[in-house]
C-alpha cells in the first residue's frame, strides 16, 4: 500500500515538471494559448494578433505612398520635358526666321539676302521695262568711261572728256596742220559720224577752235570707232530672247539708285544687268563668258527727258552767246 502511494506522487510529479518545461518553451514577449504560442506585448495575458495586424497596415500603408511619391514626380517630370522640347524647337525656328527678315535686311546687306532666296522668271519685269522705256522715255543721257552721251530719236551725241587731236589734216580741200574734235554727231539709223571743234574739252576752250578756224568745220570719221553699245540696246536684246532664260532677283543699290537684277543666257554669254524700273533702262551690265568675268558696262548719271531738240546738233559761231566761255550742252 505504501508503495502504491509512492508510485502516485512520482507520477503526479512528473506530470507537473513536464507542463513546467512546456511552459518555459513561450519566451516573453510570447505566452502560451491554445497548447501554442502568441505575443502579448502589452501583458494583459491576451494574444495581440488583432494589434500587430493593425501596426503592420500602417507600414504597409507607408511604403505605397512612398512608391507613389517617387513614381508620380518621375512621370511629372517626363511630360514636362517633353512638352518644353516641342515648344522650344519651333520658338528657336521662328526667332531665326524673324532675325533674318528684320536685322539682315538692311540696304546694304539685300543684295546678298535676295541673291539666295530669290530667282524667278523675269519676263513679267522686261515687259513693264519695255512698256516704261517706250511711254515715259523721249530722250537721256548718261556718262560712260568719262564721256557724256545725249540720245534722242534716231540721234546721238557724245561730248568727249579729252578732245581728239588730228594732224596734216586735209578737210574739204582744205589742209589743217592740227585739227580738233571733242563733240561728235551720229545718226543711229545711217550711221552716220560727224565730228567739230567746240570747245567743250576745258583744255582746248573755245578760243583754241577760233584761232584754228575749225568751229564750223565739220569732219567725217568712221561710226565703228565711235560707236559703243546704248542701255537701250541691252533692253531690246533681252527682250527678244526666250523668257524661260530670263531671270530676276530683286532689288539692290547702285549707291543712291535703287534697281532691279535681271540675269539671262545667250550662248556662251551670262549678262546681268541692273535696271532703274523708273526709267526702264539699265545703268550697270556685266558679261560672263562661260562664267568667266569678261566686261562691264556702267552708265553712270543716267536721267531722262532732260534734252532739247537744240543740243542735238551743232551750234554755229554766231549761234554762241558771248556769254558762254566755251560750248558745253552738258547741262
Amino acid at each position: 500500500m505504501r508503495w502504491a502511494i509512492i508510485f502516485a506522487l512520482v507520477s503526479v510529479l512528473l506530470l507537473l515538471v513536464s507542463c513546467g518545461s512546456m511552459a518555459q518553451e513561450c519566451e516573453k514577449p510570447f505566452i502560451s494559448k491554445d497548447g501554442g504560442c502568441c505575443l502579448d506585448m502589452d501583458e494583459d495575458g491576451g494574444c495581440d494578433t488583432e494589434q500587430n495586424e493593425t501596426k503592420i497596415e500602417p507600414e504597409q500603408g507607408k511604403e505605397e505612398e512612398i512608391v507613389v511619391e517617387e513614381t508620380e514626380p518621375v512621370e511629372i517630370k517626363t511630360v514636362e520635358v517633353e512638352e518644353e522640347t516641342v515648344k522650344e524647337e519651333p520658338e528657336e525656328v521662328d526667332q531665326k526666321i524673324t532675325g533674318a527678315a528684320v536685322e539682315e535686311i538692311t540696304e546694304e546687306e539685300i543684295e546678298e539676302f535676295e541673291k539666295e532666296t530669290a530667282s524667278i522668271d523675269g519676263s513679267d519685269l522686261l515687259k513693264q521695262l519695255m512698256k516704261t522705256y517706250t511711254e515715259e522715255v523721249e530722250s537721256y543721257k548718261y556718262n560712260f568711261n568719262s564721256n557724256w552721251y545725249y540720245v534722242k530719236g534716231d540721234k546721238l551725241k557724245i561730248q568727249l572728256a579729252n578732245s581728239k587731236q588730228f594732224s596734216g589734216l586735209a578737210v574739204n580741200g582744205t589742209h589743217y596742220p592740227v585739227f580738233y574734235v571733242d563733240t561728235i554727231y551720229m545718226g543711229l539709223i545711217n550711221k552716220t559720224t560727224t565730228g567739230y571743234c567746240e570747245g567743250t574739252d576745258p583744255d582746248l576752250g573755245q578760243r583754241r577752235c577760233a584761232e584754228l578756224d575749225i568751229i564750223d568745220v565739220p569732219y567725217e570719221l568712221s561710226y565703228a570707232n565711235y560707236y559703243t553699245k546704248r542701255p537701250d540696246e541691252w533692253l531690246f536684246e533681252v527682250y527678244t530672247l526666250d523668257p524661260e532664260i530670263k531671270t530676276e532677283t530683286g532689288y539692290y543699290y547702285l549707291g543712291p539708285r535703287k534697281v532691279r537684277r535681271l540675269e539671262y543666257k545667250n550662248g556662251i554669254q551670262k549678262i546681268i544687268m541692273f535696271y532703274d524700273e523708273k526709267i526702264g533702262l539699265p545703268v550697270k551690265v556685266m558679261v560672263y563668258v562661260q562664267d568667266q568675268f569678261s566686261e562691264m558696262w556702267l552708265y553712270d548719271f543716267l536721267s531722262i527727258n532732260t534734252i532739247k531738240d537744240k543740243h542735238m546738233r551743232h551750234r554755229t559761231a554766231d549761234e554762241i552767246s558771248s556769254k558762254e566761255g566755251f560750248y558745253s550742252t552738258a547741262n
